[in-house]
């Protein structure tokens, strides 16, 4: 059976997480970054993968409600061209993004306050950022019938929330509220992306997908701890070569 792949990408601006979702085939895109599918356009290559693109972005004249429900519109029209053959990929770029922007709908459909002092009730709304992000990843991303590719800014954790971590890892997914630390279980891999530059305009691109550099990047797929020049192609065949050596140990 193919398997498909479906990754959490991490990484700063500008260091390939555009990009990397751009080389997985008939794809369709929901977009909450702004100019960020500027990066596809210029690139023919890349576009010929695209199916469809639509942007989820706020704005002063459409509600905040109304593009979370163009957004699950054109999610569940994703997951129906899926099934028939039509799509194999489905990509959130990015979920930074997308957390702030619910933080927005969250302020102004479900706001909080204490009887006692009538103020904000932040940790209250926190709790219900996160129950809404691991809903909304976990029903239409996790179950999605092809790949997945959802891209998050990266983020140095703060000492005070270090020192309720379990784990060292201080290089984090930047996503508002502590959704961060449970959205890598939803992925078959955490992939930690790298630029490197190597002179004359040109660069290099790794990632990271075993733990490692103060990074809580994984995968499921036995693949080696750092993958160069990253893409759908290079990830595809690192697991069909792990699942080769994984048909001979146990032959």
């Amino acid at each position: 059976m193919k398997t498909n792949v479906k990754a959490l990408v991490v990484a700063a601006s500008g260091d390939g997480k555009t990009h990397f979702a751009g080389t997985f085939p008939k794809s369709t895109w929901i977009i909450t970054e702004p100019s960020g599918f500027e990066t596809i356009l210029t690139q023919p290559n890349l576009l010929k993968n695209v199916i469809k693109h639509e942007e989820f972005l706020p704005s002063p004249i459409e509600p905040i409600e109304k593009i979370f429900e163009r957004m699950t519109i054109a999610i569940e029209l994703a997951h129906k061209a899926a099934a028939e053959g039509l799509v194999e990929t489905l990509v959130l770029d990015n979920l930074t993004y997308l957390a702030e922007n619910r933080w927005i709908y969250i302020n102004k459909h479900q706001a909080l306050r204490s009887s006692q002092t009538g103020e904000l009730d932040t940790r209250g709304m926190y709790g219900i950022l996160g129950r809404w992000l691991y809903q909304f990843i976990y029903i239409n991303f996790t179950s999605f019938p092809g790949n997945v590719v959802v891209s998050t800014h990266v983020k140095q954790e703060s000492d005070e929330a270090m020192k309720k971590k379990i784990g060292k890892e201080d290089i984090v997914p930047s996503i508002l509220g502590g959704f961060r630390n449970d959205a890598p279980g939803l992925f078959s891999i955490v992939m930690f992306l790298d630029k490197i530059p190597k002179g004359n305009d040109v660069y290099e691109y790794y990632a990271r997908v075993n733990k490692g550099k103060g990074k809580p990047a994984k995968n499921r797929y036995g693949l080696p701890e750092v993958i160069k020049n990253i893409s759908y192609q290079t990830i595809y065949n690192a697991i069909e070569v792990a699942k080769q050596k994984a048909k001979g140990e146990t032959a």
